[in-house]
């Protein structure tokens, strides 16, 4: 199998975030690129599934370094 490449954009804010309410239509991911461009990303119910526990474990990451205050 063909090794697939990576596109490297760098991304500079988050526009906008749509999920829909049917459950088999998944998302879409409005980001603003370093080049003033804005994509589109189309998240599958299952792509956004699991961008949500990627989330959910860098978070608790970050809660394990930061100092109280």
């Amino acid at each position: 199998m063909a090794e697939i490449e990576n596109l490297d954009i760098e991304v500079t804010d988050v526009k906008q975030i749509v999920v829909s309410a049917d459950p088999t239509e998944g998302a879409i991911v409005t980001l603003t690129t370093n080049s003033r461009q804005d994509i589109d990303l189309r998240l599958s119910p299952f792509a956004l599934a699991k961008l949500e526990a990627f989330l959910v474990r860098a978070n608790a990451e970050q809660i394990k370094h930061q100092t109280i205050q």
